[in-house]
Protein backbone atom coordinates (compact mmCIF):
# COMPACT_ATOMS: atom_id res chain seq x y z
CA UNK A 1 0.00 0.00 0.00
CA UNK A 2 1.78 3.34 -1.18
CA UNK A 3 0.07 5.54 1.71
CA UNK A 4 -1.87 5.24 4.98
CA UNK A 5 -2.92 7.89 7.93
CA UNK A 6 -1.55 7.85 11.08
CA UNK A 7 -5.18 6.32 12.11
CA UNK A 8 -4.51 3.36 10.29
CA UNK A 9 -0.84 2.84 11.34
CA UNK A 10 -2.41 3.37 14.94
CA UNK A 11 -5.16 0.79 14.74
CA UNK A 12 -2.38 -1.92 13.46
CA UNK A 13 0.51 -1.39 15.32
CA UNK A 14 -0.47 0.42 18.93
CA UNK A 15 0.24 -2.94 20.53
CA UNK A 16 4.38 -2.48 19.62
CA UNK A 17 4.90 0.57 22.00
CA UNK A 18 4.85 0.41 25.69
CA UNK A 19 1.53 1.24 27.00
CA UNK A 20 2.98 4.45 28.83
CA UNK A 21 4.14 5.97 25.36
CA UNK A 22 2.54 7.62 22.42
CA UNK A 23 2.67 6.14 18.97
CA UNK A 24 2.09 8.89 17.58
CA UNK A 25 5.33 10.47 18.97
CA UNK A 26 7.58 7.42 18.20
CA UNK A 27 6.38 7.53 14.81
CA UNK A 28 8.32 10.71 14.80
CA UNK A 29 11.59 9.25 15.62
CA UNK A 30 10.87 6.33 13.47
CA UNK A 31 9.38 7.56 10.00
CA UNK A 32 12.63 9.68 9.24
CA UNK A 33 14.94 6.68 9.43
CA UNK A 34 12.98 4.43 7.14
CA UNK A 35 12.87 7.31 4.82
CA UNK A 36 16.39 8.01 4.59
CA UNK A 37 16.84 4.36 3.92
CA UNK A 38 16.14 4.74 0.44
CA UNK A 39 13.98 5.93 -2.41
CA UNK A 40 10.81 3.92 -1.57
CA UNK A 41 7.77 3.44 -3.36
CA UNK A 42 5.27 6.43 -2.96
CA UNK A 43 8.64 8.73 -1.74
CA UNK A 44 9.11 10.21 -5.52
CA UNK A 45 6.92 12.34 -6.87
CA UNK A 46 6.62 15.39 -9.49
CA UNK A 47 6.17 18.85 -9.10
CA UNK A 48 6.15 22.09 -11.24
CA UNK A 49 7.07 25.81 -10.44
CA UNK A 50 7.03 29.18 -12.66
CA UNK A 51 9.04 31.65 -11.59
CA UNK A 52 10.37 34.75 -13.35
CA UNK A 53 13.52 34.99 -10.82
CA UNK A 54 17.04 33.55 -11.24
CA UNK A 55 16.21 30.71 -8.71
CA UNK A 56 13.53 28.34 -7.16
CA UNK A 57 13.04 27.01 -4.16
CA UNK A 58 11.79 23.10 -3.45
CA UNK A 59 8.34 22.61 -1.66
CA UNK A 60 8.42 22.33 2.42
CA UNK A 61 7.61 18.52 1.89
CA UNK A 62 11.01 17.60 -0.37
CA UNK A 63 14.05 16.59 0.60
CA UNK A 64 16.05 16.57 -2.54
CA UNK A 65 15.89 17.40 -6.07
CA UNK A 66 16.66 14.01 -8.21
CA UNK A 67 16.23 15.29 -11.51
CA UNK A 68 15.26 19.03 -13.34
CA UNK A 69 13.26 19.73 -16.31
CA UNK A 70 13.54 24.18 -17.56
CA UNK A 71 10.80 24.53 -20.10
CA UNK A 72 10.94 20.87 -21.08
CA UNK A 73 14.28 19.90 -21.54
CA UNK A 74 16.56 18.45 -19.28
CA UNK A 75 19.08 20.04 -17.29
CA UNK A 76 22.07 18.84 -15.33
CA UNK A 77 21.87 19.49 -11.42
CA UNK A 78 25.45 20.97 -10.07
CA UNK A 79 26.41 20.56 -6.18
CA UNK A 80 26.98 23.75 -3.62
CA UNK A 81 30.48 22.83 -4.81
CA UNK A 82 30.18 23.79 -8.46
CA UNK A 83 30.48 27.98 -7.90
CA UNK A 84 33.83 27.08 -6.23
CA UNK A 85 35.64 24.30 -8.63
CA UNK A 86 34.39 25.24 -11.94
CA UNK A 87 31.90 28.11 -12.66
CA UNK A 88 32.99 30.77 -10.01
CA UNK A 89 30.09 32.72 -8.70
CA UNK A 90 27.82 34.96 -11.64
CA UNK A 91 25.73 37.22 -9.97
CA UNK A 92 23.53 37.03 -12.62
CA UNK A 93 23.04 33.30 -12.39
CA UNK A 94 25.24 30.25 -13.95
CA UNK A 95 25.84 29.88 -17.53
CA UNK A 96 23.11 28.03 -19.04
CA UNK A 97 25.61 25.41 -19.67
CA UNK A 98 25.48 24.30 -15.95
CA UNK A 99 21.68 23.85 -15.48
CA UNK A 100 20.91 24.27 -12.04
CA UNK A 101 22.87 24.44 -9.16
CA UNK A 102 22.16 24.00 -5.36
CA UNK A 103 22.54 26.93 -3.28
CA UNK A 104 22.16 25.63 0.12
CA UNK A 105 19.07 26.41 2.39
CA UNK A 106 17.51 29.58 2.80
CA UNK A 107 15.04 31.22 5.56
CA UNK A 108 11.91 32.03 3.09
CA UNK A 109 10.45 30.39 -0.03
CA UNK A 110 11.30 33.88 -2.22
CA UNK A 111 13.57 36.97 -1.39
CA UNK A 112 11.09 40.22 -1.29
CA UNK A 113 12.36 43.18 -3.61
CA UNK A 114 13.73 46.42 -1.95
CA UNK A 115 14.76 48.85 -4.43
CA UNK A 116 12.53 51.97 -3.85
CA UNK A 117 11.02 53.52 -0.84
CA UNK A 118 7.78 52.16 -2.09
CA UNK A 119 9.25 48.41 -1.75
CA UNK A 120 8.14 47.73 2.13
CA UNK A 121 5.93 45.30 3.44
CA UNK A 122 3.66 43.94 5.93
CA UNK A 123 4.23 39.99 6.82
CA UNK A 124 0.83 37.80 7.64
CA UNK A 125 -0.05 34.56 8.32
CA UNK A 126 -3.20 33.05 7.05
CA UNK A 127 -4.69 29.31 6.62
CA UNK A 128 -4.04 27.39 4.50
CA UNK A 129 -6.09 24.48 2.37
CA UNK A 130 -9.63 24.35 3.20
CA UNK A 131 -9.76 25.77 6.67
CA UNK A 132 -11.01 28.97 6.98
CA UNK A 133 -9.31 30.29 10.01
CA UNK A 134 -6.12 30.05 11.90
CA UNK A 135 -5.28 27.16 14.33
CA UNK A 136 -6.37 27.26 18.24
CA UNK A 137 -2.96 27.44 20.12
CA UNK A 138 0.60 27.77 18.77
CA UNK A 139 2.45 30.63 17.54
CA UNK A 140 4.76 31.63 15.10
CA UNK A 141 8.13 34.27 15.33
CA UNK A 142 9.28 36.41 12.18
CA UNK A 143 12.85 38.09 12.85
CA UNK A 144 12.62 41.19 10.18
CA UNK A 145 15.01 43.72 8.70
CA UNK A 146 13.06 47.25 8.75
CA UNK A 147 13.51 50.33 6.69
CA UNK A 148 13.12 53.70 8.69
CA UNK A 149 14.36 56.51 6.43
CA UNK A 150 14.07 58.35 3.29
CA UNK A 151 16.47 55.99 2.25
CA UNK A 152 16.73 52.11 0.44
CA UNK A 153 18.27 49.88 2.77
CA UNK A 154 17.98 48.18 6.43
CA UNK A 155 18.20 50.49 9.20
CA UNK A 156 17.02 47.98 12.15
CA UNK A 157 15.99 44.45 13.25
CA UNK A 158 12.84 43.82 14.58
CA UNK A 159 10.87 40.62 15.54
CA UNK A 160 7.12 39.96 15.82
CA UNK A 161 5.07 37.05 17.51
CA UNK A 162 1.94 35.71 15.97
CA UNK A 163 -0.07 33.95 18.96
CA UNK A 164 -2.57 31.49 17.38
CA UNK A 165 -5.73 32.02 19.13
CA UNK A 166 -8.19 30.48 16.36
CA UNK A 167 -11.15 32.59 14.76
CA UNK A 168 -8.94 34.80 12.84
CA UNK A 169 -9.01 34.64 9.06
CA UNK A 170 -5.39 36.19 9.13
CA UNK A 171 -2.99 38.19 11.46
CA UNK A 172 -0.49 40.98 10.46
CA UNK A 173 2.58 42.70 11.76
CA UNK A 174 1.62 45.71 13.92
CA UNK A 175 5.31 47.27 11.13
CA UNK A 176 4.56 48.25 7.15
CA UNK A 177 7.95 48.90 6.44
CA UNK A 178 9.60 45.69 6.31
CA UNK A 179 12.29 45.02 3.65
CA UNK A 180 13.67 41.34 4.74
CA UNK A 181 12.98 38.31 6.79
CA UNK A 182 15.95 36.90 8.57
CA UNK A 183 14.11 33.87 10.51
CA UNK A 184 10.59 32.31 10.66
CA UNK A 185 10.51 30.12 13.63
CA UNK A 186 6.97 28.30 14.90
CA UNK A 187 5.41 26.09 17.85
CA UNK A 188 2.54 24.13 18.51
CA UNK A 189 0.99 25.32 15.20
CA UNK A 190 -1.44 22.30 14.41
CA UNK A 191 -1.79 22.14 10.88
CA UNK A 192 -0.78 24.31 8.03
CA UNK A 193 -0.39 28.10 7.83
CA UNK A 194 1.01 30.02 5.34
CA UNK A 195 3.47 33.54 6.12
CA UNK A 196 3.43 36.08 3.55
CA UNK A 197 4.26 39.62 2.81
CA UNK A 198 2.30 41.92 1.57
CA UNK A 199 3.01 45.19 -0.39
CA UNK A 200 0.61 47.60 0.15
CA UNK A 201 1.41 49.72 -2.94
CA UNK A 202 1.83 47.39 -5.33
CA UNK A 203 -1.32 44.73 -3.50
CA UNK A 204 0.82 41.79 -4.03
CA UNK A 205 1.67 38.94 -1.59
CA UNK A 206 4.71 36.89 -1.88
CA UNK A 207 4.95 33.63 0.31
CA UNK A 208 7.39 33.05 2.35
CA UNK A 209 6.80 29.57 4.30
CA UNK A 210 4.29 27.23 4.73
CA UNK A 211 4.67 25.88 8.41
CA UNK A 212 3.38 23.01 10.62
CA UNK A 213 4.25 21.65 14.16
CA UNK A 214 7.69 22.92 15.71
CA UNK A 215 10.48 23.77 14.17
CA UNK A 216 12.47 26.84 12.08
CA UNK A 217 11.25 27.09 8.64
CA UNK A 218 14.26 26.36 6.09
CA UNK A 219 14.24 26.12 2.06
CA UNK A 220 16.38 24.05 -0.18
CA UNK A 221 17.29 26.85 -3.04
CA UNK A 222 18.73 25.64 -6.45
CA UNK A 223 19.87 28.87 -8.71
CA UNK A 224 20.10 29.10 -13.11
CA UNK A 225 20.34 31.43 -15.68
CA UNK A 226 17.75 33.79 -16.30
CA UNK A 227 19.13 37.34 -16.96
CA UNK A 228 16.23 38.51 -18.57
CA UNK A 229 13.47 37.36 -15.56
CA UNK A 230 11.40 36.14 -18.06
CA UNK A 231 8.81 33.03 -16.94
CA UNK A 232 10.55 29.85 -16.74
CA UNK A 233 8.30 26.61 -15.99
CA UNK A 234 10.56 24.08 -14.30
CA UNK A 235 9.53 20.37 -13.27
CA UNK A 236 11.18 18.47 -11.03
CA UNK A 237 11.56 14.84 -9.83
CA UNK A 238 11.58 14.97 -6.00
CA UNK A 239 12.15 12.97 -2.98
CA UNK A 240 9.40 13.12 -0.24
CA UNK A 241 10.49 14.41 3.70
CA UNK A 242 9.44 13.40 6.47
CA UNK A 243 6.40 15.53 7.91
CA UNK A 244 5.78 15.26 11.45
CA UNK A 245 2.34 13.39 12.18
CA UNK A 246 0.30 15.01 14.89
CA UNK A 247 -3.16 13.78 14.35
CA UNK A 248 -4.77 10.71 13.06
CA UNK A 249 -5.11 12.23 9.63
CA UNK A 250 -1.77 13.18 9.10
CA UNK A 251 -0.63 10.71 5.38
CA UNK A 252 2.81 8.50 5.79
CA UNK A 253 3.62 7.92 2.77
CA UNK A 254 5.54 5.28 3.03
CA UNK A 255 2.29 2.33 3.90
CA UNK A 256 4.79 -1.00 4.73
CA UNK A 257 3.27 -2.00 8.12
CA UNK A 258 5.80 -5.11 8.68
CA UNK A 259 8.35 -2.21 7.79
CA UNK A 260 7.26 0.26 10.04
CA UNK A 261 6.23 -2.69 12.95
CA UNK A 262 10.07 -3.60 12.66
CA UNK A 263 11.25 -0.09 13.06
CA UNK A 264 9.47 0.21 16.40
CA UNK A 265 10.81 -2.95 17.53
CA UNK A 266 14.18 -1.36 17.04
CA UNK A 267 13.47 1.22 18.58
CA UNK A 268 12.70 0.02 21.55
CA UNK A 269 15.63 -2.34 21.54
CA UNK A 270 18.09 1.03 21.29
CA UNK A 271 15.91 1.99 23.89
CA UNK A 272 16.71 -1.05 26.07
CA UNK A 273 20.31 -0.56 25.11
CA UNK A 274 19.59 -4.09 23.24
CA UNK A 275 21.69 -2.77 20.21
CA UNK A 276 22.42 -6.30 18.70
CA UNK A 277 18.61 -7.00 18.49
CA UNK A 278 17.94 -3.21 17.57
CA UNK A 279 20.16 -3.81 14.27
CA UNK A 280 18.71 -6.90 13.24
CA UNK A 281 15.37 -5.07 13.03
CA UNK A 282 16.64 -2.34 11.35
CA UNK A 283 18.16 -4.61 8.78
CA UNK A 284 14.96 -6.22 8.02
CA UNK A 285 13.42 -2.91 7.73
CA UNK A 286 15.60 -2.31 4.75
CA UNK A 287 14.92 -5.38 3.44
CA UNK A 288 11.24 -5.44 3.80
CA UNK A 289 11.68 -2.54 1.56
CA UNK A 290 14.01 -3.42 -0.86
CA UNK A 291 11.64 -6.14 -1.79
CA UNK A 292 8.73 -3.65 -2.22
CA UNK A 293 10.08 -1.58 -4.06
CA UNK A 294 12.00 -4.56 -6.44
CA UNK A 295 7.76 -5.49 -6.95
CA UNK A 296 6.48 -2.17 -7.87
CA UNK A 297 9.02 -1.67 -10.42
CA UNK A 298 7.75 -4.42 -12.56
CA UNK A 299 9.38 -3.77 -15.88
CA UNK A 300 10.54 -0.67 -15.57
CA UNK A 301 14.06 -1.42 -13.81
CA UNK A 302 17.64 -0.02 -14.20
CA UNK A 303 19.27 -2.50 -16.99
CA UNK A 304 23.05 -2.12 -17.29
CA UNK A 305 23.84 -1.22 -21.17
CA UNK A 306 27.44 -1.84 -22.47
CA UNK A 307 29.28 -0.68 -25.45
CA UNK A 308 32.41 -1.73 -26.60
CA UNK A 309 32.80 1.34 -28.64
CA UNK A 310 32.55 3.92 -25.45
CA UNK A 311 29.70 5.64 -23.89
CA UNK A 312 27.59 7.19 -26.29
CA UNK A 313 27.03 6.37 -30.09
CA UNK A 314 30.22 3.88 -31.74
CA UNK A 315 31.89 6.21 -34.30
CA UNK A 316 31.15 5.11 -37.79
CA UNK A 317 34.45 4.32 -39.96
CA UNK A 318 33.69 6.91 -43.21
CA UNK A 319 36.92 6.06 -44.70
Amino acid sequence: MPALTVKAVTKALSEYVRPDEDLVAKLNLVMPRLYAMGMWKDLLYDWSIDTTNDYFTLPEHSETLLGAMLQDSPVAVRSQWHDYRIGGYAKAGPAPIFGVVDDGFHEVKEDLVHKALTDVYTIRVKPTGTNANLPVGGSITVVYGKNDDNNVGEDSTASFTFELEGGASFLTTSDVNIINVKSISFEGVSYDVCVYAYNSTSAKSVTLAIVKGDGVARYRRFRFSNPSAKSNNIKLLLKRSWSPVLVQDDLIYLGNLNAIKHGLLGMLAEDNADLERAQYHWTICRQLLDEELDAARGAAKPRLSLDPSGSGSSILNII
